[in-house]
């Protein structure tokens, strides 16, 4: 679908962002501004005032900061599609286009925001003087798995929101609730052995830890770690197509 409307895509996709960022005098900057305010607030918190636990590898500040770029991608994206086919501004589907096309939309536009956010790697590569080996190559296999995930469980929340509204608000409290279960401000290696297989199920763990290998080699995941994310997003993407095909008759009536 992406590659069928890829032009439709392209000029709404630029029409989102140019409406989102237009009414702020430094506009495209939000976009690292955010994702820095909370990368430094968590650096101060963490590495500063508790500076004698080690939560993560080091420079810790870059350490945050590539994961947290991704951590905020996911949850602004899975948030917005709790909204596609809900209240008064709503995203409504287009004339000959799929029903699936806003989802599609949205996730384009949000991965639109993660890229303008990306030079803040590259700031924080050269603040702490520190950069990534031959695994960096993983960074980008990384984005397209997070992609692909973040698809199919826009998929489902977007179509269960629709039919469900009160859903939105129990994804907004599981959101809440992955930021402090996906090593984002730790290391993947701080979870207790005896809890590390069981923390895969969470497939962000084997994302983020796609993220940082090209920095820390150390922060890979193992064979059984990665088996059991792929079956967890494999499940998780079906799970949105399926579901969108279902609750699809009910969101047209609905909307």
């Amino acid at each position: 679908m992406f590659w069928r409307y890829r032009s439709a895509l392209r000029t709404l996709v630029s029409r989102d962002l140019h409406h989102k960022y237009r009414k702020f005098r430094i506009g495209y900057l939000w976009a690292i501004l955010e994702p820095l305010g909370m990368s430094v607030t968590m650096w101060f918190v963490f590495e500063v005032l508790l500076g004698g636990r080690r939560m993560g590898a080091q420079p810790y500040f870059l350490f945050l900061t590539v994961a947290i770029l991704p951590w905020w991608w996911f949850t602004s994206g899975i948030a917005a599609s709790t909204r596609v086919f809900l209240g008064p501004n709503r995203v409504m589907k287009v004339s000959q286009l799929p029903t699936s096309f806003p989802v599609a939309r949205i996730m384009v536009a949000k991965l639109a925001d993660f890229a303008l956010s990306l030079p803040l790697v590259v700031a924080a590569m050269l603040i702490t003087w520190t950069f990534p080996g031959p695994l960096i190559i993983f960074f980008f296999v990384a984005i397209a798995v997070q992609f692909v995930l973040m698809y199919g469980l826009a998929l489902l929340v977007a179509s269960v929101a629709a039919v469900i509204p009160d859903f939105a608000r129990i994804v907004r409290i599981a959101l809440r609730a992955g930021f402090y279960l996906t090593p984002v401000l730790y290391s993947v290696s701080n979870i207790p052995s005896g809890a590390l297989l069981v923390s895969h199920a969470n497939p962000l763990v084997g994302i983020l830890g796609l993220y940082r290998v090209g920095w820390w080699p150390e922060e890979h995941v193992t064979m059984n770690g990665t088996l059991i994310s792929a079956a967890i997003i494999v499940t998780l993407v079906g799970a949105g197509l399926v579901s969108f095909l279902m609750l699809e008759p009910r969101i047209l009536k609905e909307a």
